[in-house]
């Protein structure tokens, strides 16, 4: 039997490419957030020095962890916003160029936005066991 006007063959190999597509998109998505938790964790080693001595000053944990929190969701939720963004209007300026019947095409927008909510979450969540409540004083001597 042959079909007139469609190529089933042609429509396998899309859904294959969607697939690989999405796979990878997953594995950028994951393999970033773990650099980007390894990052947060390094700084944050760096800084125990200063930590321990703001900690001595009188600064409460809730504020540090506050601060820890705010200094990872801040660059990252603009980064990501910005990745989105530019990714969407990539893709307008490709289907409007195309001469394609669809100018704006808005489908993945709530897909892209939850992915980027849940980088943001899980950098968030990584970072907050990252100031302590213990106080070594052996931290903030000079080298």
């Amino acid at each position: 039997m042959e079909l007139v006007g469609l190529n089933v063959q042609g429509l396998e190999q899309i859904s294959v490419v969607e697939t690989l597509l999405a796979l990878g998109m997953i594995m950028g998505l994951l393999i970033g957030v773990a650099a980007f938790l390894v990052s947060v964790t390094d700084r944050a080693v760096e800084r125990r020095a200063q930590v321990t001595a703001v900690t001595l000053i009188g600064a409460r944990a809730r504020t540090m962890r506050t601060v820890q929190c705010l200094q990872v969701v801040l660059p990252l939720g603009l980064g990501l916003g910005l990745a989105v963004v530019t990714g969407k209007l990539a893709e307008s300026s490709y289907l409007i160029t195309g001469g394609g019947s669809i100018r704006w095409d808005v489908a993945g927008i709530p897909l892209l936005l939850l992915a980027a909510a849940g980088a943001v979450g899980a950098a968030a969540a990584g970072s907050l066991p990252l100031v302590g409540r213990r106080i070594d004083p052996e931290l903030i001597r000079r080298d």
